[in-house]
């Protein structure tokens, strides 16, 4: 390949309630990727219909429901397979936050009307960021996709309806106009780059807790950062009143902040624009800017102050998480590509 290869690669209609799934072409580093939802949703009223409550993000983010990066080592590679990206929209939009300063779900501002009957075109674009622009070189974690590392590279789209974005939406919606894509930016380079893994859990709060632990935290890699998305009541919404405080420790680090020392870090940092909501959205990034800074997983001690305030099992926090692997007898990538992106 050249040494940039940049563009929208696969279109397929949006499949509700299923599946879409991409086979990516091999060659190069992929340093961010896209799920794109764009074209025309038309929602009517089939006669006393209701829109229902918002649900998380609501329309149109919550027409997908989980995207996933599922990788097939090539033989005699030296890289781990499996996948490398396992989330929703949620994490993956408000990660976006912090790698450009503001939060945005469709381009012009769409929200499907709330759920009401209406014909909309929306233009939604959900980043995945490989390469991630607070590391000083970051290339270093550009998804591999060398047909020597990889023999495949699949991005499969969960997608949902209506009632994924407005609980209780009884309206009747016509998808056909509704595309789904896939775009990705690549650089030519040799060498090697990290394997990085996102993903996200959920860590139910059954109750007022001042050193609740997280057993679905992952015990495997090095970690880079954390979003953690306070989440209250059954509809999801983002809430300041659960999260208290954040203690780890670790070979690698001794961490204690309150969530208000969390915020202004965030903004200190320029990780958010200060004229943006951050709501329920507590970063925490441990390299500053190098990757020597990562936190092996495996010893690493949390424990979260929170608050129950909706009632047992209805709030929670979703814990987006991105860690670091080395593929075996690592060679660090060189070339006139991995030096421009130095």
């Amino acid at each position: 390949m050249k040494n940039s290869d940049r563009g929208n690669r696969f279109d397929q209609l949006f499949n509700p309630n299923s599946q879409n799934i991409f086979t990516l072409p091999l060659n190069g580093k992929i340093i961010n990727g896209r799920v794109i939802v764009t074209g025309t949703i038309t929602v009517t009223d089939p006669g006393g219909g209701a829109a229902g409550v918002v649900a998380g993000e609501g329309g149109p983010a919550n027409l997908i429901r989980r995207i996933k990066v599922r990788t097939a080592k090539a033989v005699g590679s030296r890289y781990p397979d499996g996948l490398v990206v396992d989330c929703s929209p949620r994490s993956l939009l408000n990660y976006a936050i912090f790698q450009r300063s503001k939060k945005v779900v469709e381009q012009a501002g769409s929200v499907l009307g709330s759920g009401v009957a209406g014909s909309y075109t929306i233009y939604m674009s959900i980043p995945i960021y490989f390469g991630d622009s607070e590391n000083k070189r970051q290339v270093e974690t550009a998804l591999n996709a060398d047909p020597t590392a990889y023999q495949s590279i699949t991005v499969e789209v969960d997608t949902g309806t209506l009632t994924d974005c407005f609980t209780g939406n009884t309206m009747t919606a016509n998808f056909s106009a509704l595309h789904v894509q896939w775009a990705d930016d690549r650089e030519n380079f040799a060498g090697d780059t990290y394997v990085l893994v996102q993903e996200e859990h959920d860590q139910i709060i059954n109750a007022t807790a001042s050193r609740q632990l997280d057993n679905a935290m992952p015990r495997d890699g090095s970690f880079l950062q954390w979003l953690i998305m306070s989440e209250a009541t059954a509809a999801r919404t983002l809430s300041d009143a659960l999260l208290n405080r954040v203690t780890l420790a670790g070979v690698a680090i001794d961490y204690d902040k309150y969530a208000k020392d969390i915020r202004q870090q965030m903004l200190d940092d320029s990780w958010i624009d200060p004229s943006q909501t951050s709501t329920g959205l507590y970063f925490i990034d441990f390299t500053d800017g190098m990757l020597t800074g990562a936190i092996t997983a495996q010893d690493l001690q949390a424990k979260f102050d929170v608050n129950n305030i909706s009632g047992a099992g209805l709030d929670s926090m979703k814990v987006f998480t991105r860690r670091l692997f080395s593929p075996a007898q690592y060679n660090a990538s060189r070339g006139k590509g991995a030096a421009k992106n130095a």
